[in-house]
């Protein structure tokens, strides 16, 4: 371009200023219109074209008139965007204009220097000020959109417009760095590019840096602009400007901190630059000590130092022990988290190798204490974050061994924490600690410390002999004193002779020293010098010895001699030996101190498995499961407690319990068989170990794998193989576990059984069963384990009565009845009955001549006959049978037996009553199969004989109308067996009599069935009411007496064991009728309260359980004694009371009342498993509806009553743990409400406290807090006590945290309303003194206040004293009220 120009263009501050005229400066002189904006963009293109950038000069006017413009229409954002294309070829012929230019060696002319600068600040000015109206564009409709995001809008046509911006922002980026590598200065006269220039350039970095978070897609985007920025601070003094401009990015954009922390690094690793980092990190420390209370600001920076140290920790070492002194105090726990988590980075990533200097070393054990002092922080959030970081380093084997014990004791002291976050990660600590310790894989402190003791015994028979060798030592060099001067002469003659001796290398080391030895015995030194230079002539210091004086020389050999002098005596040194022994010792010692911390934390675990919070008992099942396998001491209980879980209704929970128990029994490192026995072992172990208790949960476990194919049929192989005692090695106990756990198997999987069913009838009748009769129950059990669960009796074939086995298994149970040292007869009856009458056809019959076969036996004396004639007895090699043989023949504790009928009581003489004499265990043993034929009896018509002639008359039905509908017989016959499919008549009367009530409707086929079911199941409740105990030909109406008569005569039959057989019996005949059950209803109340038996009385409450199920409406009015046995000094009968009421609430068996606060009383009993069953009952009931909501007023009343005398301290606790399980808002509501009422009806200064107490363990909203307001009359005066005035300043503490502005309003009134009942008028309460009667509690509340009272601002007296009136006024109203209520 060959037109001068003579002017001056000067970057302005506003773009306003390029309007105005001033001297040579550059100005607007015509701002375009928009209509004339795009004509002139056509011009400017066709000059662009001509790749001459100069036209700038001419068209400067036309992009000016594009920035200015203020419409926004899809027209005026398509000119800008084709004003920035235009720019942007125009820029790139600049940059390739000042690179020749600028690189050349012949210097500008001042004209030529002054147009290309001109030039170059006014393209650059409007490309860089083109991208930021751009941006603004952009970020503005963005954000009109996210205001509209609920709104249906079209999509909006500007963003069309540029829909690639970012593509095109990054190479304008990339043009501009490029434009940056010219020599730009050498534009200036003198050479120093202008300040503005550099910053107009640099801001647009710092611009993009606040719009556009870093993404994997635009990481070279973010790239470019700190390489911008590097270059500026490298060649045009921005260092400085640099570290403000990023730290107030940092302060006020969230997502800059990825982007700045790699551009940091960046900066560092391609221009070296890292004084500004430093600069930048004193700056955020800084700035985080005097705003560490703003949360944005302390999180924004907290992301980029994080992020920071992630990618470039070594960088940031040297500052962060300065980080940690000045921000590990701060306020905000964000910033300390951050700061701690830094320094759990760095340590794993720099600072974890063995080959750390001192100085390192150092830092690290620093860095590590401020890690081991923040868990105890004050925030629950940091001590979550810290302990998670000390697992993270224990996973990574980043703690040193010294540091090891303090951080799990620390962690064991946190599992006490009132954060269920910090108890997690406690929990997770512990557990990653025991899993990857560094000392051994079973860490049973037994083991330890047996090893422990071994090795410290070595170690001091070592530190014995070391101090025979010292002594040795001694003796050897006072020796060699005396021998050394004689050997000086030979050494002298050998170096003078032979001063370089050379010999051949053939013989080795160890060959020339047996040589010398003997020689140093013999004393031949002269020969042994020789032998000793040849040594160490072949350990090749011939060189060493050459450089030596001769009297060097002559020392050096002969402390050779002096060597060989001590081995040659037979000294040996030990001390490589005990240092090894020391580290062993102290190992042990290391391992048995880990061993004891870890064992220390498993007893607070068991609280654990039974928390209200899931992650508690996740983590404590998982860190139960480690422990165990670890072998770690009181695992075992947490293991059985475990299965308590079993039960539980949060599937998560059941589901952890089960892959815990999987995880403990079915993880091998064997395949096939060898996994399959594996396996079998570990059930076995573990079936011994449960207690009885947990048997159920255990079989509930076992059904579960064997479903879910965990127990498959190598493993059941195995079991059978166990069972039969073909596995080589296998003992009687484990062939016994192995038959318990297939009969667990079997009852989920009925195949089991009835596959190989000839074997077990086989061992069942087989030698085995009499050496061991608990074979006998066991095969019983399995055998009707072979019944289909879900299937009914007519589906399945019943044995024969008469049939072979069944006459085996009937005549071994009368060799083991009369066996008096049989353990367990009871199990081996109710299998024998079991088996009768779920097997066997007609089991009735075969029960009933079960019972008349021992009654004969026992009327004709069978016994004494029996005894008279041993060889009879039956032939075993069991040690129980070879004892009976040798019984006496008078047994101490008899009684006589009652007769059936009145018809055979007799006159007898003296010596005929003797005959009738027998042994009381065999009238135990009766009166327990009385009991338990009568509950199967009843049990098999209810169930098995109802749904058989139910199915007879469908069958009958069918028939008739196959008549008609030939073809439907199929369908109708399987619709008709799942309808009646496991039906009870108990079940049918009770469901039909429940809707007896309703409408009459039309008759139809469902109806006509209804009745045939009433018509059944009245006929079997008819033979259940009034045949089975009241026919006089029925068998059970002549024995039923026979119980009766020995439980109403407990002083002539005092047998312990006989009368809980008969109250056993008595309640079970009581399930049989209502009738009989009301008539006897009192006697067993009586037994129930009059007993000093303890298994009687636990056999009655289950008895009445049973009773409740059966007749619910008979037993409601006695539920009062079940309830008081809640209050028995014996543990196992609470335990008993408890597990029955607790399984009859749920099922809603009896009404919830208030009652129900003697269960609540047991949440604080002294045995731990009735702790734990109460918690799970109310959790449990607190899911159902509202049940204990309604009754918690009842619960709070009847703990809170005084003559009560609870503990307060235990009433605390019950407290916390019931309002904890209140959760919806509106129950808290109307429970806040009736708490206050009952402030005016109690008068005792305990039951405010306790009131109070229960009000501060809500959680509160706007709501609940206005009920408080509401009802400040009923406890205004009952603030004068301090702790009632404690508990309502905790609820306002604990709910302005994280409240609301809306609740803290409520709140700040409701503590201004409190603070006026503090107001005492000295003057009115003296002169009311005499006629109101102030409780003496409110009186010591208000002495005890006094200070607190005189600081709180009171209102005028003159309103204030009405208010004390109308106080005293509620106050006497209130004592009358509570006198009559409590009247």
């Amino acid at each position: 371009m060959e037109e001068t120009h003579d002017f001056q263009f000067v970057l302005p501050l506003n773009a306003s200023d390029l309007v105005n005229s001033c001297g040579d400066q550059y100005y607007v002189k015509e701002v375009f219109a928009a209509s004339d904006i795009p004509k002139q963009l056509l011009v400017c293109k066709t000059k662009a074209r001509e790749r001459d950038p100069f036209y700038i000069f001419e068209q400067f006017d036309t992009y000016y008139s594009v920035l200015e413009s203020s419409a926004t229409d899809a027209n005026s954002v398509r000119n800008l965007m084709r004003s920035f294309d235009l720019l942007y070829v125009t820029v790139d012929k600049l940059g390739e204009d000042l690179l020749a230019l600028l690189s050349a060696t012949q210097p500008m002319s001042n004209q030529q220097r002054g147009r290309y600068l001109n030039l170059t600040k006014m393209t650059l000015y409007l490309q860089v000020n083109t991208v930021k109206k751009i941006d603004h564009i952009v970020q503005q409709t963005l954000r009109d959109q996210q205001m509209n995001v609920h709104k249906k809008r079209t999509k909006d046509p500007v963003l069309e417009q540029y829909p690639d911006w970012d593509i095109r922002r990054g190479k304008f980026l990339v043009q501009l760095f490029n434009v940056l590598q010219c020599p730009l200065e050498k534009l200036w006269s003198p050479p120093v590019v202008e300040e503005d220039f550099i910053s107009m350039l640099c801001d647009i970095c710092y611009r993009t840096l606040e719009l556009q978070p870093l993404r994997a897609d635009n990481r070279h985007i973010f790239d470019t602009i700190f390489q911008i920025l590097g270059t500026s601070i490298k060649r045009f003094n921005q260092a400085m400007t640099f570290p403000a401009r990023i730290l107030q990015i940092l302060r006020g954009t969230e997502h800059a901190a990825a982007s700045v922390a790699n551009g940091i690094l960046l900066l560092h690793e391609e221009y070296g630059i890292s004084s500004v980092f430093s600069i930048l990190i004193k700056n955020i420390s800084d700035a985080l000590k005097l705003d560490s209370s703003d949360s944005s600001v302390s999180k924004h920076f907290s992301n980029f130092l994080a992020e920071f140290s992630h990618i470039a920790p070594a960088l940031i070492i040297p500052h962060l022990a300065k980080l940690a002194d000045e921000l590990l105090d701060c306020q905000s726990h964000p910033l300390r988290n951050c700061v701690l988590q830094i320094i759990g980075d760095t340590v794993v990533s720099e600072l974890t190798s063995e080959e750390l200097s001192d100085e390192l070393r150092e830092v690290r054990n620093e860095f590590l204490e401020n890690l081991l002092d923040h868990i105890l922080d004050v925030s629950a959030h940091v001590r979550s974050k810290v302990l998670s970081i000390w697992h993270h380093l224990k996973v990574q084997h980043a703690i040193p061994l010294n540091f090891l014990t303090n951080v799990l004791r620390e962690a064991v002291g946190r599992l006490d924490d009132k954060s269920s976050l910090v108890r997690r990660a406690a929990m997770q600590l512990i557990k990653s600690a025991l899993e990857s310790n560094p000392y051994s894989p079973k860490l049973s402190l037994d083991e330890l410390r047996a090893k422990h003791e071994k090795e410290v015994l070595a170690m001091e028979q070592l530190n014995e002999r070391l101090e025979a060798e010292r002594k040795q030592e001694e003796k050897l060099n006072e020796d060699w004193g005396a021998l050394a001067p004689d050997l000086v002469p030979f050494i002298e003659e050998n170096l003078t002779e032979s001063p370089d001796m050379q010999f051949d290398k053939e013989e080795t080391d160890e060959t020339l020293i047996q040589r010398i030895l003997p020689l140093m015995r013999e004393k031949n030194y002269k020969d042994a010098i020789i032998l000793v230079r040849k040594v160490d002539f072949l350990a090749g210091n011939q060189n060493m010895s050459a450089m030596l004086k001769y009297e060097e020389h002559c020392v050096y050999v002969l402390a050779l001699l002096k060597t060989y002098h001590l081995l040659a005596a037979g000294f040996k040194h030990s001390s490589e030996e005990m240092l090894q022994q020391i580290k062993t010792v102290q190992f042990l010692k290391d391992s048995i101190i880990f061993a004891e911390m870890v064992t220390s934390a498993f007893p607070k675990l068991h609280e654990m498995l039974m928390s209200k919070t899931n992650s508690d008992v996740f983590e404590a099942v998982d860190l139960f499961t480690t422990g165990y396998m670890f072998g770690i001491h009181g695992t075992a209980s947490g293991m059985q407690q475990m299965l308590q879980l079993v039960y539980s209704s949060d599937k998560e929970k059941r589901d952890a319990v089960s892959e815990a128990y999987k995880r403990v029994l079915f993880t091998t490192e064997q395949t096939g068989r060898a996994h399959a026995i594996r396996v079998v072992q570990n059930l076995s172990k573990f079936l011994s170990e449960i207690e009885y208790g947990h048997y159920m949960a255990m079989e509930s476990l076992m059904a579960e794998w064997m479903n879910g194919g965990d127990v498959d049929a190598l493993v059941i192989q195995v079991l059978f193989e166990r069972f039969t005692l073909k596995l080589e090695g296998t003992t009687a106990n484990q062939a016994r576990l192995a038959l318990q756990l297939l009969i667990m198997g079997s009852q989920s999987k009925a195949t089991l059984a009835s596959a190989n069913r000839s074997l077990i009838e086989d061992i069942a009748v087989g030698e085995r069963v009499r050496r061991d009769p608990r074979i006998f129950t066991g095969c019983l059990q399995l055998l009707v384990n072979s019944i289909d669960a879900n299937n009914n009796a007519k589906y399945y074939k019943r044995q024969s009565s008469d049939s072979e086995f069944v006459r085996q298994i009937t005549q071994l149970f009368f060799d083991f009845f009369f066996h008096e040292q049989l353990s367990d007869f009871d199990s081996l009856a109710m299998s024998l009955l079991e088996y009768y009458y779920r097997m066997c056809q007609g089991p009735d019959v075969l029960a009933q001549q079960l019972v008349i076969s021992l009654l004969k036996r026992f009327n004709e004396s069978w016994l004494v006959a029996a005894q008279a004639d041993s060889p009879t007895r039956p032939s075993t090699s069991d040690k129980e049978n070879n004892e009976l043989g040798s019984q006496p023949q008078e047994i101490p504790y008899s009684q006589t037996l009652p007769h059936l009928t009145q018809t055979q009581i007799q006159t007898q003489t003296q010596s005929q009553s003797q005959n009738n004499m027998m042994p009381v265990f065999l009238v135990s043993r009766f009166i327990f199969c009385i009991g338990y034929m009568t509950i199967k009896e009843m049990i098999f018509l209810d169930m098995d004989v109802y749904n058989n002639m139910k199915y007879r008359e469908e069958l009958t039905a069918l028939e008739e109308r196959n008549k008609k509908k030939q073809n439907q017989q199929a369908v109708s016959a399987q619709h008709a067996a799942r309808r009646t499919l496991n039906v009870s008549a108990m079940e049918v009367r009770k469901r039909l009599t429940g809707v007896a009530a309703e409408p009459q409707q039309e008759p139809d086929d469902d109806l006509v069935g209804a009745t045939a079911e009433d018509n059944i199941a009245e006929e079997i409740n008819a033979i259940c009411e009034d045949m089975l105990l009241y026919n006089p030909d029925a068998l059970l109406s002549k024995l039923s007496p026979i119980v009766i008569e020995i439980c109403k005569r407990p002083g002539e039959f005092k047998d312990a064991k006989l009368q809980q057989a008969a109250t056993l019996a008595l309640a079970r005949l009581m399930s049989v009728s209502s009738r009989f059950c009301e008539s006897n209803m009192s006697f067993l109340m009586n037994i129930l309260n009059l007993t000093k038996n303890i298994r009687i009385k636990c056999n009655t409450v289950v008895g009445l359980s049973d009773l409740t199920f059966r007749f619910p409406n008979i037993i409601e009015p006695w539920t009062g004694h079940l309830y008081a046995q809640l209050h028995e000094s014996n543990t196992e009968l609470r335990l008993t009371a408890v597990k029955m009421l607790s399984h009859l609430i749920l099922n809603e068996m009896i009404r919830v009342k208030g009652q129900i606060a003697d269960m609540a009383w047991c949440i604080v009993d002294d045995y731990e498993e009735i702790r734990n069953i109460t918690k799970q009952f109310f959790k449990e009931i607190a899911n159902k509806s509202n049940i204990l909501y309604n009754v918690l007023p009842d619960i709070i009343s009847r703990l809170g009553d005084i003559n009560l005398c609870l503990d307060e301290d235990k009433y605390r606790v019950i407290m916390t743990y019931i309002l904890g399980l209140i959760q919806k808002d509106r129950q808290i509501e109307t429970l806040v409400e009736k708490l206050c009422l009952r402030f005016p009806v109690t008068r005792a200064e305990r039951q405010w406290r306790d009131i109070a107490f229960c009000l501060s363990l809500l959680s509160y909203n706007e709501r609940a807090v206005n009920k408080l307001i509401d009802n400040m009359q009923h406890y205004r005066d009952k603030v004068q006590v301090d702790e009632v005035y404690q508990s309502f300043k905790l609820i306002i503490s604990n709910t302005n945290k994280l409240a609301k502005p809306e609740l803290k309003a409520v709140v700040t009134e409701f503590e201004n309303r409190l603070n006026e009942c503090l107001q005492v008028n000295p003057e009115l309460n003296a002169e009311s003194g005499d006629q109101t009667a102030v409780p003496a509690g409110t009186q010591k509340g208000a002495a005890a206040n006094k200070s607190r009272m005189s600081k709180t601002k009171g209102r005028a007296g003159k309103k204030s004293a009405p208010a004390r009136g109308r106080g005293r006024r509620r106050r006497q109203q209130s004592s009358s009220d509570s006198t009559e209520s409590s009247d």
